[in-house]
């Protein structure tokens, strides 16, 4: 069962507004582009919840990167954009929170696929079974044959009869 927001604000801190100032001392101009409208007032506006999302995401993204510019770079070689700086320019607009979901999508899609493990037993049998020569075909078709005829003379018997 999931704990509601309120209880994780006060675990990370005491109270709301200790949250908002730890939230506002990760935020560096580094990493944040503060688009509150009030500047003042703009972090205690949010909701609990979204104090701690912004809380855990700027720990992380400040553990792996010390600039927006070091995330955008991942961003773009992660894509396959590396060298290209228009694709990057279009980064630059984007959140935060944004630029983090978008690295993750990357790198998750970057990783290599794991096989089924139904696919790799299926595989093996399949090499272990021995292929038919071209010289048996034949044979199992002239053996099917007379099979076949056979039951149409049993089919045309049992009209004969009736």
């Amino acid at each position: 069962m999931s704990t509601a927001p309120i209880a994780k604000a006060l675990t990370l801190a005491g109270s709301k507004s200790e949250l908002v100032s730890k939230v506002q001392a990760l935020a560096t101009d580094a990493l944040w582009i503060n688009r509150f409208a009030d500047k003042e007032n703009g972090w205690a506006r949010l909701s609990n919840r979204q104090l701690v999302r912004l809380h855990a995401l700027l720990t992380e993204v400040g553990q792996r990167f010390a600039s927006r510019a070091e995330l955008i770079a991942a961003i773009a070689t992660s894509e396959g954009h590396g060298k290209d700086n228009d694709y990057k320019t279009s980064l630059e607009r984007h959140p935060l929170p944004r630029l983090w979901d978008q690295l993750k999508s990357a790198e998750r899609r970057a990783r290599p696929k794991k096989v089924a493990p139904s696919r790799k037993a299926g595989a093996a049998a399949r090499a272990a079974k021995p292929a038919a020569t071209p010289a048996a075909k034949p044979a199992a078709k002239a053996a099917a044959k007379p099979a076949a005829k056979s039951a149409k003379a049993v089919k045309s018997a049992k009209a004969a009869r009736a």
